[in-house]
Order: structure tokens, then C-alpha cells, then sequence
């Protein structure tokens, strides 16, 4: 099974989802490259699911203002209408059929089960979990991350150190381990427009 599902391949599997709170959490929990206890209920700490209120809207864009469960840092993802118009407009939709209060209140494990309904071909290889029970649904983080890379998202590829910080790491030690599928072939097109240099 191939690692890295393709941006345009993700793209048609979330909007071919017909249940709306099962797309639009997999879309929030993928365009913010967030862990899913910083969008559901945390398992093991006492975060509480990300506000209909935390997504604001603008006339180019969306921000999703995410709470890191980990580093206690609040972040601010922005997802640009010209390029990703599908996510924002479903997470914003979302948001404003919610209103006020919790978009998903729900937990992980509620959460883990939409992701695996939906993608049931992707397991878990952490912690030798090898029947997926857990952390499948950090494949979309791990995508999220590898997209930027790749430049599927913006249209050029993002430095390791912006991807991280809009995954809410503190380094791009741990994304450039677990979660990033680049390989040099797709950075080919970067490296050959560089400028020639001219010799003195």
C-alpha cells in the first residue's frame, strides 16, 4: 500500500463523503494539521474540542485557530479561498450550522472510528498497533504535512520549518521522521529553475 495518498485523491475521497459531520471533521482535523484531541475531546488530557467560534472568516480566506494540545500554544492556520475553496467551505459551513459552542463534541475514539469508516485500507504501524486501532486518523496530519512539502497545498513547496509550525510542532525534527513521503523527484522542478549562476 502506497504511504502518501495524493493531494487531488484526498480531495475527491473527503468530498465523496455523504454523512457532513463525518467530512467536515476529517477536512478540520486535515486542513489544520492538527492532532485529533486539539479538534475532539482529548483521551489522556482535559483539552476541550475546538469552537464553532474558533474558525473566522474572511473575504480571501479562513483561519483556523487551533489550541496545541501539546505545547499549550495557540496557533493560527489560514486556508486561502483560490487555492482550497472545497475546505474552507466545508468547515466553514460547518461552523456556521453549529453556531456557538464545540464543532465536534465528541471523543478520539468517536473520531478514530469516522476516519477508519472512511479510509479503512489505512493502519496504524506506531507502537506496534498493526490492526489500526489507534492513531490511524493521524494519516491526514502525516498527509497534511507531506502536501505542503510537495507544494500540492500552495503551489510551491514549504520549508519543513513552516509546515511544522502550522502542525503546531516546536521542531521539524518529528514530522520530517514520521510524516513526511517527499522524495527528491518532487522537488525536481524547483531545483532546475533555480538561476544559473554566472561565473566571474
Amino acid at each position: 500500500m502506497q504511504e502518501l495518498m495524493p493531494y487531488h485523491e484526498l480531495k475527491k475521497r473527503l468530498l465523496a463523503i455523504p454523512d457532513r459531520k463525518h467530512q467536515a471533521l476529517l477536512c478540520t482535523i486535515y486542513a489544520a494539521m492538527a492532532r485529533v484531541g486539539e479538534i475532539v475531546r482529548g483521551r489522556y488530557t482535559p483539552t476541550q474540542p475546538l469552537q464553532a467560534q474558533a474558525i473566522k472568516s474572511f473575504a480571501n480566506k479562513i483561519e483556523i485557530h487551533v489550541h496545541s494540545e501539546k505545547t499549550d500554544i495557540p496557533r493560527k492556520v489560514p486556508i486561502f479561498r483560490n487555492r482550497e475553496q472545497w475546505l474552507a467551505a466545508t468547515i466553514e459551513g460547518h461552523a456556521k450550522a453549529v453556531g456557538q459552542g464545540p464543532l465536534f463534541p465528541y471523543s478520539t475514539r468517536w473520531a478514530e472510528n469516522v476516519f477508519s469508516r472512511w479510509f479503512p485500507e489505512f493502519k496504524s504501524r506506531r507502537a506496534g498497533n498493526v490492526d489500526g486501532s489507534k492513531h490511524t486518523i493521524h494519516w491526514l496530519r502525516g498527509w497534511r504535512y507531506s502536501h505542503y512539502r510537495r507544494g500540492d497545498v500552495t503551489g510551491r513547496p514549504v520549508e519543513s520549518k513552516v509546515a511544522s509550525l502550522l502542525g503546531g510542532w516546536v521542531s521539524s525534527a518529528t514530522p520530517e521522521r514520521y510524516y513526511d513521503f517527499t522524495k527528491i523527484e518532487d522537488f525536481e522542478v524547483e531545483l532546475e529553475n533555480e538561476p544559473e549562476e554566472v561565473e566571474a
